[in-house]
């Protein structure tokens, strides 16, 4: 049984890590440097299902956010918008290459189909004093193909990167993510990363809610379908499908986030007898 769900958490896994956030470009972390976060113990973070262990450092790394130097969004702003802000004379506007006409559907028609009479009803016609009338073959019907999308063109920098008061104004854009994004763990929330869907976010109580249920779940149950149904009994409603197979996929992190959910335990106990013994000396 250990082995089978061995080889099911992997399949899922496999698939899961198939999935990847969009690339931040080296050069918008060259041009644009990095905005980190002090360390910090609080909060939990899963990107694609996948539990990463505090301490965690939360920063905007280019164009992109990144924890403990696992990306956990693609590019935030892209960094075309931050090369169009510069002297023209060093931007070049890159257009997509053209579609390819040969390899285009062609229109196509579709034929009706031939049923021949048969002899007793071509007889019956004959000597009928009303025979039916004969039913018309329907049209051809035209069948287009859908026109390809004409992909955006791009800006690439060929000189020196200057910044000036629009690039400062985008990269505020993003480090107001950082911020929020730093700010809810440090608070000790959760947040779900996941490069197909959007983000799903809890706060304190709701991850304490969430640690007392979720790793047992995660080991008891069989199927990626049982664990679904599971989590909704235990009201985690904000974990859909997706998110659900994802988690399932990375089963093993049970024991993970049962001594997390130890030590923060034994930290508010601590942080409640430090608390007695202030109240007590006063």
């Amino acid at each position: 049984m250990i082995g089978k769900f061995a080889v099911l958490a992997m399949a899922v896994a496999a698939s899961v890590a198939a999935l990847a956030f969009e690339e931040i470009p080296k050069a918008s972390a060259k041009a644009l440097g990095v905005t980190r976060g002090r360390q910090f113990e609080h909060g939990l973070v899963f990107v694609n299902g996948k539990y990463i262990e505090p301490p965690y450092v939360v920063e905007r790394w280019g164009t992109g956010i990144r924890i403990n130097s696992i990306p956990v969004t693609g590019q935030v702003i892209d960094w075309s918008e931050f090369v169009k802000t510069q002297d023209p004379a060093n931007v070049t506007k890159v257009m997509p290459d053209p579609v390819d006409e040969v390899s285009a559907p062609m229109p196509s028609y579709s034929q009706p189909s031939y049923q021949p009479q048969s002899d007793v009803d071509a007889l019956d016609d004959l000597f009928d004093d009303n025979p039916a009338p004969k039913k018309a073959a329907p049209p051809p019907r035209r069948v287009v193909a859908p026109k390809p999308k004409q992909a955006s063109p791009r800006y690439e920098l060929t000189g020196k990167f200057v910044k000036n008061d629009a690039t400062k104004a985008l990269v505020k854009r993003i480090n107001d993510q950082r911020t929020e994004i730093d700010g809810i763990l440090r608070r000790g929330g959760f947040i779900f990363f996941g490069d197909n869907y959007s983000r799903v976010v809890g706060d304190a109580r709701t991850a304490e809610s969430m640690l007392a249920a979720l790793p047992e779940l995660m080991q008891r149950e069989e199927s990626v379908n049982s664990f679904r149904g599971a989590v909704r009994a235990n009201g985690m409603v904000y974990i859909n499908e997706i998110l659900a197979a994802q988690i399932f996929g990375n089963k093993i992190d049970y024991r993970r986030l049962q001594e997390r959910r130890q030590k923060l335990k034994q930290e508010r106990e601590w942080s409640k007898l430090l608390n007695g013994a202030g109240s007590a000396i006063l």
